[in-house]
């Protein structure tokens, strides 16, 4: 339910857009950007994390000659209702949109921005391919590509795993794409896939699925699997002693609390973790938890990022039209951002900055120790 003031009103059907304001004092540039986030529906564990992050950027929007101003809008967690905000966003000309929260919803929404000339800062498309997402997609969280090695890597270097089955949910976006970077990622390790077994997403066959995949004997299993279906997998593959390394999905408080202690040990890379000591971090987590009464997840931190990102493409293409956010992106070779100084090659939209191994204790996600 929507109870705060409109800043933008949008004729699209089960449409909630709540402003955040920008900094009072005066800037010669305003960036207005569209926050897209799963705040209610499957993914909704990470798109609330998303949205608050973003507003909490926008909030403390810094002095100087750029202030960014945000709309939020929920896209519960579909393609259609992603679909219809992008094309709200669009109609209000926004500078740039922050999310959609699920790669597979970017799949279907982001062409309608790109098509219209919108910039589409991905904060937390881990599994969407840029190529298809259009010339306008630049994104800001690591892909799956990146954090899923790491974390194989670190199982085989600190844990000696050669040998791990793969499970995996059919039929959501993201956990296919999850699936696909795991066996990319075995074979660059020399790791052999004793099974490489899956279920439909939603499913109740979380239990027997398990049972095939530690079958083999594997070293350790792999988790491609988000929200709910992740929290059953884990659960039904507690009492297996392999080690177990999972994807972005259980990056969030509400699939380890929701897990218990099934995701004690847990392997899982991010593009941030709150235990970071560096001075942005810091900062940020204590803003976050005097805000929210809550430590931020990674989700957060890369919403946070993408307004800063949004803030120096603004102020690189010296305005905060599409066409001027842009052209400043294009610019763009080293942002600092909470997540570290993001690095852009000409000509790739994709942020390159070191992913942050982790591992689960107690319900919480802690820096892995060094190997």
């Amino acid at each position: 339910m929507c109870t705060r003031p409109l800043f933008v009103t949008m004729a699209v059907a089960a449409t909630c857009v709540v402003a955040v304001p920008a900094a009072s004092q005066a800037a010669d540039i305003i960036a207005t950007g569209g926050s897209l986030a799963s705040m209610t529906g499957s993914a909704s564990p990470y798109g609330i994390s998303q949205a608050r992050g973003a507003s909490l950027a926008a909030q403390h929007s810094r002095p100087g000659p750029v202030r960014v101003r945000l709309h939020l809008a929920d896209d519960q967690s579909t393609d259609q209702m992603g679909i219809n905000q992008m094309i709200g966003f669009t109609g209000a000309r926004v500078a740039a949109v922050l999310g959609p929260t699920l790669s597979g919803v970017a799949a279907a929404a982001d062409p309608i921005a790109g098509a219209a000339g919108i910039p589409v800062l991905g904060v937390t498309n881990t599994t969407l391919d840029i190529a298809d997402a259009g010339p306008t997609f630049w994104r800001v969280s690591l892909s799956e590509n990146r954090l899923i090695p790491a974390s194989v890597a670190y199982a085989n270097d600190t844990r000696g795993v050669t040998t791990a089955s793969l499970v995996s949910v059919t039929g959501d976006g993201y956990s296919e794409g999850a699936a696909q970077a795991f066996r990319t990622a075995a074979a660059a390790q020399g790791i052999r896939l004793l099974a490489d077994v899956s279920m439909p997403t939603g499913s109740a066959q979380a239990a027997s699925l398990i049972a095939q995949a530690t079958a083999p004997g594997p070293q350790a299993i792999f988790f491609a699997a988000r929200s709910r279906d992740a929290v059953n997998l884990a659960v039904a593959a507690a009492g297996s002693a392999a080690v177990k390394v999972g994807g972005n999905g259980y990056n969030t408080p509400d699939v380890l609390g929701a897990a218990g202690t099934a995701t004690d040990g847990f392997i899982v890379s991010a593009s941030w973790n709150p235990g970071k000591r560096d001075a942005r971090s810091r900062a940020f987590v204590r803003a976050y938890r005097a805000k929210y009464r809550g430590t931020p997840s990674a989700f957060a931190a890369q919403g946070y990022a993408g307004v800063q990102l949004l803030e120096a493409a603004a102020t690189a293409g010296k305005g905060g039209t599409p066409d001027r956010v842009l052209a400043g992106l294009r610019r763009l070779r080293a942002v600092p951002t909470v997540l570290g100084t993001m690095r852009f090659t000409r000509g790739v939209r994709e942020a390159v900055y070191p992913a942050t191994v982790q591992v689960v204790r107690g319900g919480r996600l802690l820096l892995a120790p060094r190997s």
